[in-house]
């Protein structure tokens, strides 16, 4: 393959380390303290006080942008659970970041517990955001982020120092953009024509979903997913659904990327790989797409537009059930591509489906794993050479989050298909339910059964909460 990829070595321990850092206390420190030798965590919360010194729970601060200003690399700033309802702060963000850290020592702004600090943003049209960044190396990472901004997460919101930034595993949902030719992203790397001069700004195992536009808007939809406007960048282990316009789309000043093991669903595009617009001239070019999964998608799985090279490269990647899989420029040709149904455990298109693989997914062990990207979705380890699984989850027993509050059902079988007289034993897991039905018959919340099917049949889990809220799972065992 004449190819070539860079990921810089900074790039590969962001994406394997956990970024919950060993932190000592020290209540007589100044609060921005430039020569501290040993990293600190800062602690929000819905009932701080921005007069305190937020080097403890109890005596937490009441605003990440507050806790922001006073980090310096290698910090921590842990937001508790809780809804934050924020102030508009325009195109600099709701929460605005302009915080520095350094290579080997990014500042980490983290939920307490995944997703269960919500993010509700008050900011309204072009360019608005809830979180903008606008300082390097930080990492915003486990966040429900929601509200009435264009665009949930800006890795680069303002100047152009904002390089080495990484949004992880946060949920970005629900958001409504303006109904024009700007339209907005759920997590994006730059605003206005901020593109020059910024690099190396990931996504990593976000869920995003819902991002659409104004009801009666009648403009051709520029929303999306994922949004990188800048070279060097990795897109890896995101699921991304009902978008607007592109579920992972490239343009501006983006080439050299990376898109890694990412679901792109139910939306106008799953991935554009394309340049256009500020600052011109560039071609995305020497661009990796491999071992994504694109489905049910209104145009196309995967393709270009605008200005592209002739070194990209689209290898071993599931394209099924767009309009067209896979349209390409410059005479470029895909292989290793497999055109089926991905089989996923639980595919409700919400977010509280199981996009993991079936034990009989055509996407088990037919992608190329790549150096750099350590984990799945999950979390689970992945081979760093050889054959792996296409998609953001591994086969594996692990469940998938769902975002928080929500119920979720998932169920699978050991084999889908048994000969007449045969068996095959049924595993299924609820989150957030207060009780399950298997088939209509009641079962624990999570368990495994033996079945002894004489003709095909769908096993169908459902989880039911305690609002009355269901989510259901559902398999079909064929016999022959």
């Amino acid at each position: 393959m004449s190819f070539r990829l860079t990921i810089s070595p900074l790039l590969r321990a962001g994406l394997t380390a956990s970024v919950a850092l060993t932190c000592a206390f020290s209540y007589f420190a100044q609060p921005k303290a430039e020569a501290q030798s040993t990293p600190r965590t800062y602690y929000v919360a819905t009932n701080g006080d921005n007069a305190n010194n937020g080097l403890s729970a109890s005596s937490a601060f009441a605003t990440i942008g507050y806790a922001a200003a006073q980090t310096a690399p290698g910090d921590t700033v842990l937001v508790e659970d809780g809804t934050y309802s924020l102030s508009d702060g325009g195109y600099r963000g709701d929460v605005a970041i302009a915080s520095n850290g350094a290579a080997g020592k990014r500042i980490t702004y983290k939920a307490q517990n995944k997703w269960k600090a919500k993010l509700v943003g008050r900011g309204t049209g072009d360019g608005s955001t809830v979180i903008g960044i606008s300082g390097a190396y930080n990492i915003i990472q486990d966040f429900d982020i929601t509200g009435t901004d264009a665009n949930g997460i800006i890795l680069a919101s303002t100047g152009t120092s904002a390089s080495f930034n990484q949004a992880i595993g946060n949920y970005v949902h629900d958001l409504t953009t303006p109904c024009d030719q700007n339209g907005g992203a759920a997590l994006n790397t730059g605003g206005g024509s901020n593109y020059a001069g910024i690099s190396n700004d990931d996504f990593i195992g976000n869920l995003v979903v819902n991002i659409h536009v104004p009801n009666g808007c009648t403009y051709t939809s520029t929303d999306s997913g994922i949004y990188e406007a800048v070279p060097y960048g990795v897109v890896a282990n995101n699921i991304v659904m009902n978008v607007a316009g592109a579920a992972i789309q490239s343009w501006h000043n983006a080439h050299h990327l990376t898109f890694f093991g990412n679901v792109a669903m139910n939306s106008y595009d799953g991935i554009v790989v394309g340049d256009g617009d500020a600052p011109g001239g560039v071609s995305n070019d020497y661009t990796l797409v491999r071992d994504n999964i694109t489905i049910h998608n209104s145009y196309c799985g995967i393709c270009e537009g605008g200005a592209t090279g002739a070194h990209n490269s689209y290898t071993d990647n599931l394209s099924y059930g767009n309009q067209s899989n896979i349209v390409l420029k410059n005479g470029l040709v895909a292989t290793g591509t497999v055109t089926a149904d991905p089989q996923f455990v639980n595919n409700t298109g919400t977010a509280t489906g199981d996009y993991r693989l079936q034990s009989t997914s055509p996407a088990r062990g037919t992608g190329l794993a790549l150096a750099g990207i350590a984990t799945d979705y999950l979390g689970i380890a992945r081979p760093q050479s050889g054959t792996t699984d296409i998609g953001a989850c591994l086969f594996s027993t692990a469940s998938a989050p769902p975002p928080s509050g929500a119920v979720a059902a998932g169920i699978s079988a050991s084999s889908m298909t048994v000969a007449p007289g045969g068996s095959t034993t049924l595993t299924w897991n609820t989150v957030n339910a207060v009780s399950a039905d298997l088939n209509g018959t009641p079962v624990p919340l999570k368990g495994s059964k033996v079945v002894f099917p004489t003709a095909t049949t769908a096993y169908r889990i459902t989880g039911h909460s305690a609002t009355g809220a269901t989510d259901a799972g559902q398999i079909t065992v064929t016999v022959k």
